[in-house]
């Protein structure tokens, strides 16, 4: 990697002027590569190793977009690193917004979706229309009880069956005990119905607790993982995701609020929910729909979606798989709007249907299956 290569990112800052926003344009590219005054930066190092401010242009009231180049070197072909020149010390300074960043540089060091939108497709044997996809819950149950919850959504002919993101190793459904139960649920509702449901545990855990269960996921057949990259570390879906035999990946995003949720700090939604995570390695990501019991609204729920199916990127399409109070009466309004290309999850809606879980499966699949 030679050092005069470059990589661009573009921000949003706040500054009461002109004069100001340079000022903290320049301190941000600074801050991100050397971290020293620039005065004592050695000169050696100032052209090829500090961050290069090429844009700084007013965007709105107190408002700037700033793009600022940064030496490829400095990365270490890292992620992490690359993480941390990113938005590293400047996450604790306000009014910082990252907003996009220039993917085709950066392709050695982000593996994109190993599966993806067309892989998950040929996995499932499943084209041109959306997917259905259910959480197993709550927690409290038995490994049995989840599983029997698993048989009856299968039943009724569901595309994935996934583990609820606080589904781990509780002593009340142990991760591998689960797992086994649930993987045999699947294969008895396949041998009445002809379909084998994808089931996907949550290998969620403490360090290496994480990979221990993936390999038992793998070992017994799940179709997938479930992933809660912000719980157990962005690099671990990178590492997962980048080998041959890697089963597919779907990113939850819990704890990860205080990245998206304001206006002029952190990530916008699409950048992080979708560009990011899809260049992490994520399949599917899941994402709070609007118009549930979440705050996003039906533009970024929309930017989302473009951004992990965006075909000028250089990675594989990714599946967004909105969920978070999605409803049975309302997923025809949805399918309308998001496109064929989506995953729906669709949990608590279910669990109340009056006629159980399997009637309330084979209505939303019917839903899925009548896209046009």
């Amino acid at each position: 990697m030679e050092s005069w290569q470059r990589f661009s990112v573009h921000y949003l800052i706040q500054a009461r002027s002109g004069a100001e926003a340079d000022e903290r344009a320049v301190n941000l590219s600074i801050e991100q590569t050397a971290e020293m005054p620039y005065e004592v930066i050695p000169d050696a190092l100032k052209d090829r190793f500090t961050g290069h401010v090429s844009i700084c242009k007013e965007a709105g009231k107190n408002l700037y977009e700033v793009v600022v180049s940064y030496p490829l070197a400095s990365t270490g072909n890292e992620m992490t690193q690359c993480l941390n020149m990113l938005f590293g010390n400047i996450s604790l300074q306000p009014g910082i917004q990252i907003t996009g960043i220039e993917w085709h540089s950066l392709t050695d060091i982000f593996p994109g979706p190993r599966h993806g939108i067309a892989g998950i497709r040929d996995k499932l044997n499943i084209y041109n229309r959306p997917i259905s996809c259910t959480a197993l819950k709550p927690v409290g149950l038995s490994s049995s009880e989840l599983a029997d919850r698993c048989y009856r959504m299968a039943k009724g002919g569901l595309d994935i069956i996934k583990d609820d993101h606080s589904l781990s190793n509780q002593p009340s459904a142990p991760f591998s005990e689960r797992v086994e139960a649930c993987m045999d649920a699947i294969e008895r509702a396949a041998d009445e119905t002809g379909k084998r449901s994808a089931y996907i545990p949550n290998i969620s855990g403490d360090s290496f607790e994480t990979w221990r269960r993936y390999e038992i996921a793998q070992k017994l057949g799940a179709f997938g993982v479930l992933l809660s990259p912000q719980l157990v570390g962005m690099s671990t879906i990178k590492s997962l995701s980048d080998t041959d035999d890697s089963l597919p990946v779907m990113a939850h995003p819990t704890f990860s609020g205080s990245f998206v949720m304001h206006d002029s700090h952190g990530f916008t939604p699409e950048l992080y929910y979708g560009a990011l995570w899809r260049a992490l390695g994520a399949d599917s990501v899941i994402y709070p729909n609007a118009g549930g019991r979440f705050s996003f609204t039906d533009k970024e729920c929309e930017r989302i979606n473009r951004a992990l199916r965006y075909e000028a990127s250089p990675f594989k399409e990714a599946f967004p798989a909105p969920g978070g109070g999605i409803q049975t009466q309302t997923i025809g309004e949805w399918m309308d709007r998001y496109g064929a290309d989506t995953i729906f999850l669709i949990g608590g809606s279910l669990y109340q249907h009056k006629d159980g879980l399997e009637t309330a499966a084979r209505e939303f699949q019917q839903v899925m299956e009548s896209y046009e």
